[in-house]
């Protein structure tokens, strides 16, 4: 009997691995992976001395799914070592002030009383539209296009809204009380009253979130799991509309009779049409990021676990606190800190760890006299999704005509339009393939 590929070893092939050989173990299941770790983001970790240091903010949360959260949680909740996180502590930096309260941008009273929402006949909106349309002229040319701009260095009406999202600048937190309930305005604020938080977790021995993954790989090893590393895919050899082996960059194959492909759907397109890839491209690029860690010797000046940095006066996206919600306490005197750079700027020449330091202590984050006991900058080459007017319909249609291309390809987590957090990606991956079983799609 021939194995179900999963190709891509990030959390969506990690979920996809378990959904399947749960519901048939007496499957073979491999995942195939083109980088020496799986995780994708969340596999890997910078070290300075004995420390570890994640690629931002990735604090792993319930999905909800009471199955998949005892297998991907299951021996946190009993271990001390890791930290049970009943709110992420988020905060933001906009117009010189440190809003300690929320990680969107707050709602006040001067913008409760305002009234000018635009309407719209226009079925497909540009991010510029969709904020014209919910929050109105004020707030979108004073408060969320001004902040966009910072990272994003195109047109935003050349945007889809959902860009919108991955910046945390598609809402406003909390409520002022004095605008009407029904406006659109007050739906697009957070209320979280009544809402069962998702417990969050993270390791208190200084190691990152890569700890939970080879966690989750191990239990995927126990359940009889395989793994290819190093195996970047590179052509497909099909029959009859079925996809029969997988090409592999050293020239060696893999036969399957299921492809699973968790995959950002920009890998896959070059392997079924290179015009279409191309194509697609105009539409879908990703940013750049720089990342900077530090060891400071005295704590923070703030308690939140992140903030995001929407003032355009600074250079930092995001700033994360690693010993505020890791729980090494002050014993250590090593105090963790993450910072991202995104876009244009992670390209500045004189941008530099000196120059970083500096920001952070004129936000409030870290006090003038904090020594920096150690350093590192990298990048990421590979982030957010920008994705201009017509990606997602374009996305669809050409994942529809993957599936159609192909009988046994199935595309879920990063290689489906829409889908890009982590816990999004879980999610979806899991009640996909669950449906798909099921349904007998996949035997």
């Amino acid at each position: 009997m021939s194995s179900i590929a999963i190709v891509g070893g990030g959390i969506g092939g990690i979920v996809a691995a378990f959904t399947l050989k749960k519901a048939q173990p007496q499957r073979d299941v491999v995942v195939i992976e083109a980088s020496p770790n799986v995780g994708g983001l969340l596999g890997v970790s910078h070290q300075l001395d004995s420390l570890s240091f994640d690629i931002g903010t990735h604090i792993p949360a319930e999905t909800m799914i009471a199955e998949l959260d005892e297998w991907l949680f299951g021996a946190l909740y009993k271990d001390d070592l890791w930290q049970k996180i009943t709110r992420i502590h988020g905060g933001n930096y906009f117009e010189g002030r440190l809003d300690e309260n929320h990680h969107n941008i707050q709602s006040n009273a001067s913008y409760d009383d305002l009234n000018d929402t635009v309407t719209s006949s226009k079925k497909e909106l540009s991010c510029v539209d969709d904020y014209l349309y919910r929050f109105g002229t004020y707030l979108t040319n004073n408060v969320f296009l001004p902040s966009l701009e910072k990272f994003i260095p195109c047109n935003a009406a050349e945007l889809e809204p959902e860009v919108q999202r991955y910046f945390a600048l598609d809402r406003l937190s909390q409520h002022s009380g004095s605008s009407s309930s029904n406006c659109r305005l007050h739906d697009s604020r957070i209320h979280m009253q009544g809402k069962r938080i998702p417990i969050a977790f993270y390791t208190s021995n200084g190691k990152g979130v890569s700890e939970w993954i080879a966690l989750l790989r191990a239990q995927l090893e126990q359940l009889g799991v395989k793994f290819l590393h190093g195996k970047k895919t590179v052509g497909l050899e099909t029959n009859n509309h079925n996809v029969e082996k997988i090409i592999f960059d050293d020239d060696s194959t893999f036969e399957c009779c299921q492809v699973i492909w968790s995959a950002p759907i920009e890998s896959l397109l070059p392997l079924v049409s290179r015009q279409r890839s191309e194509d697609f491209s105009t539409y879908y690029q990703r940013t750049k990021i720089k990342l900077f860690h530090f060891v400071f010797d005295t704590p923070y000046l703030t308690p939140c676990h992140y903030v995001n940095c929407f003032d355009s006066r600074v250079d930092p996206y995001r700033v994360t606190l690693y010993e505020n919600f890791s729980g090494r306490g002050d014993k250590q005197k090593a105090y963790r800190c993450t910072v991202e750079v995104i876009g244009e700027r992670a390209q500045k020449p004189n941008l530099n760890e000196a120059e970083i330091f500096r920001q952070l202590v004129d936000m409030g984050i870290v006090s003038a006299d904090t020594k920096m006991m150690g350093s590192h900058q990298t990048q990421v080459l590979n982030g957010f999704p920008i994705k201009r007017l017509g990606a997602l319909s374009n996305a669809r249609k050409l994942c529809d005509e993957v599936t159609d291309t192909f009988d046994n390809i199935h595309l879920v987590g990063s290689a489906e339009p829409s889908t890009f957090f982590s816990n999004d990606v879980m999610i979806r991956t899991f009640n996909l393939l669950k449906t798909k079983i099921e349904e007998g799609k996949i035997g």
